[in-house]
């Protein structure tokens, strides 16, 4: 395997809240003082330099197994024309696997014990696979619910699955493994933050993707969203197109949900509250927001959109019967592209662009 090389470009941290600037060190708990406020927040790399549409990336060559580059595809409704970014092609079936690549990347490149992760779905599966390609430790923290055919999958990698019985526990657990030296690549404190900030840097990549493959910039994204990594990447992914003028506007996010959580706030509630709700929509359950997925959202004159296990599920059914077998949380961005075109939340000739982000193969 190649060295893994870190980038020079990044100098630093900046809240993406009260922007205060931090030195590059492990910032696992978000902002200090937004903390401290009770406001919790999270922190994103500082990079030098002029951006050329390359090179503002942690790492040019990260450790990989294929991720990225997914392709974007044609489909049409009932109520009309839009376009699947299709995550769910990556190696171990989702959008997971970019951040993984990041991740497991930093704890070769910054010599970390291993790396860990408090995860019930998806992430487990993607974090395990890379740590094991790579030969480094790595540990899954999840509860005694987690499904037994993905359990299999994981400890088939070589990883320690631990189980516990609630996720408060995983939490806690997952924060000694991090005391000890291993790198966690999720959030462990509450109320949340994101996930480990150089790892939610590869989510950039879908804007930059979609702008090429595209060859324009398109008016809406739709994506599914819990505590709002892949929607907070996604958007500064495009905040930086725009900055460097690849692009003259950021288009709308849209952020689906199994209840509401984001749009609760955006009529006024505290973003730091839990809130109340059932769903068999597993990847993006959860009763917490964090201020990435509240900023994505707004920053970006976005929606949040819920969408229930019954909408789902048809979307699934619909999306099989065209050859695109998709999760049944990830599903839910066909439902709510279905509902935003025919509510008229964008412009009739908007192009819009759902993200699907894991496949229906993989267990959840």
């Amino acid at each position: 395997m190649n060295q893994i090389n870190f980038s020079d470009k990044i100098i630093g941290y900046q809240c993406i809240k009260c922007k205060r600037e931090y030195p590059f060190e492990d910032m696992y708990e978000g902002c200090p003082k937004c903390k401290l406020n009770g406001k919790p927040a999270s922190v994103k790399p500082i990079y030098k330099g002029f951006f050329d549409g390359e090179n503002w990336l942690p790492f040019l060559k990260p450790v990989s197994l294929g991720e990225a580059r997914t392709p974007l595809l044609d489909v049409t409704t009932e109520y009309g024309k839009f376009y699947i970014k299709n995550e769910a092609l990556n190696p171990t079936g989702s959008h997971k696997d970019r951040m993984s690549s990041f991740v497991v990347s930093m704890a070769i490149s910054k010599r970390y014990k291993g790396v860990v992760a408090a995860s019930s779905g998806n992430a487990g599966l993607s974090l395990a696979s890379y740590a094991s390609y790579t030969n480094i430790p790595c540990v899954i923290i999840s509860t005694d619910s987690l499904n037994h055919e993905l359990a299999s999958y994981i400890k088939s990698t070589g990883a320690e699955l631990v189980l516990t019985k609630t996720s408060l526990e995983r939490w806690e657990l997952t924060e000694r493994y991090v005391k000890d030296g291993f790198l966690s690549a999720t959030n462990f404190i509450d109320p949340p933050v994101g996930s480990q900030p150089i790892g939610v840097q590869a989510y950039k990549l879908i804007a930059r993707e979609c702008y090429r493959q595209l060859g324009y910039n398109p008016n809406a994204l739709v994506v599914p969203t819990s505590r709002g990594d892949l929607i907070w990447g996604i958007y500064e992914g495009y905040s930086e197109l725009k900055q460097a003028k690849f692009i003259e506007k950021i288009p709308k996010l849209f952020a689906v949900e199994p209840f509401e959580r984001i749009s609760k706030v955006l009529d006024g509630e505290d973003y730091t509250k839990h809130f109340g709700g059932k769903t068999n929509l597993k990847s993006i359950a959860g009763t917490t927001v964090t201020w990435q997925a509240l900023q994505a959202v707004i920053e970006s004159n976005g929606y949040a959109i819920n969408i229930t296990e019954e909408d789902a599920l048809e979307s699934q059914a619909l999306m099989s019967r065209s050859g695109i077998h998709l999760e049944l949380s990830s599903s839910t961005v066909i439902a709510a592209t279905n509902q935003i075109i025919r509510d008229q939340l964008v412009e009739e000739n908007d192009r819009i662009v759902a993200v699907t982000t894991s496949s229906r193969f993989t267990p959840i």
